[in-house]
């Protein structure tokens, strides 16, 4: 397979998902852009994209979301919980070799992304589900942290 030709490269994807037993949604998929949704869990969705803007590359992300009353307890707690409890998600995910935004910000938490970028010259099936993987226990480990440092009664971070 030629790794620079997107259609060859969305081609194998598919087709490994469909021997792995993989369900997908396509939400894109013309002659720039291709993306589809996995779910890898009820409370677990993976996005997988090939952008017009850097076509050399697929992109894997999840979104992790606080639930509107985990955000009102967050924005309620002091500075010094709020640091200690993004120092601790900023360590974690930097030691996995992904890449994280919090958004909005730190003080008014809402969410936080988690993205694998994987080049086409490095496009392996075992790289492919390897980064599936990565994102899968990095959105486990935010959960896990969430818990450990902020305590609320549960913890709803979900993926959309």
């Amino acid at each position: 397979m030629k790794r620079n030709n997107r259609k060859e490269v969305v081609k194998q994807i598919l087709e490994w998902l469909k021997e792995e037993g993989v369900a997908h949604r396509p939400k894109e998929n013309d002659s720039c852009r291709f993306r589809a949704t996995i779910n890898l869990s009820q409370n677990l969705n993976l996005d997988i994209q090939l952008g017009s803007h850097r076509p050399n590359r697929l992109i894997l992300s999840t979104n992790a979301y606080l639930a509107p009353n985990d955000q009102r307890a967050y924005f309620r707690l002091d500075r010094e919980k709020k640091d200690s409890f993004l120092r601790a998600v900023r360590w974690a995910l930097l030691n996995m070799d992904v890449d994280h935004q919090i958004s909005p910000n730190g003080d008014t938490l809402q969410s936080i992304s988690i993205t694998k970028t994987i080049y086409f010259d490095g496009l392996t099936r075992d790289k492919f589900f390897s980064s599936i993987l990565l994102l899968k226990r990095a959105f486990g480990l935010l959960d896990l942290t969430y818990c450990d440092h902020l305590r609320f009664s549960s913890s709803d971070i979900v993926s959309r």
